[in-house]
Parts: C-alpha cells; sequence; structure tokens
C-alpha cells in the first residue's frame, strides 16, 4: 500500500479478519494504539478485545514499542481508525494479508 491511500481504499485494501503486524504507540485507560506499517490511519485494541476470557487490565496492556500480532475487526468511521482485536480465539481464525 501507498503512503498516499484514503480512508475508502484502506476499508478495501484491508478486510475483516485480515492478520497484520504492528507497533504499540500509545497506551490509553480504553485501549491501546497501533501505527501499522504502511499504512497511513492507526490501529486501536479496545480493552475488551486483547482477551477470550477474563477482564484486561491496563496494566496488562503489551509495552509501547512492543510488536503485536492483531486481526482487523472492523474501521471506526469517526476517527478514521482501524480497530483490531487480540484475542486468541481472533487470532487463530485470521488470514493473512495478502501482499
Amino acid at each position: 500500500m501507498s503512503n498516499t491511500q484514503s480512508w475508502s481504499e484502506i476499508k478495501k485494501y484491508l478486510k475483516v479478519g485480515t492478520k497484520l503486524t504492528g507497533v504499540v504507540t500509545k497506551h490509553w485507560p480504553f485501549g491501546v494504539f497501533v501505527l501499522l506499517p504502511g499504512i497511513e490511519f492507526i490501529g486501536l485494541v479496545q480493552i475488551t478485545d486483547f482477551k477470550d476470557e477474563g477482564v484486561m487490565k491496563p496494566s496488562e496492556y503489551p509495552a509501547v514499542g512492543a510488536s503485536i500480532d492483531a486481526v482487523v475487526l472492523g474501521f471506526k468511521e469517526t476517527g478514521q481508525q482501524i480497530w483490531l482485536g487480540m484475542k486468541p480465539s481472533q487470532l487463530n481464525q485470521s488470514r493473512n494479508l495478502e501482499k
């Protein structure tokens, strides 16, 4: 993907269920923001999308700068963010991005 893709292009390019690798850039009480290489839109893993069971606590978030695998769950129009998940069940059902 080029560095000048539009929001509508990225939504066509990234399909729900696609597995991506990104880098955690920020922690917030509601989740973490993720930089996705080659994609100019930010990813977001909400606190409810880390674990299949149990409650995630912000103290358990992956470290800022950590590389993570995540799955595209959808797109948040407000703020043009890519909604991501890290639950083991989501990762097991994902498919790699075809380049």
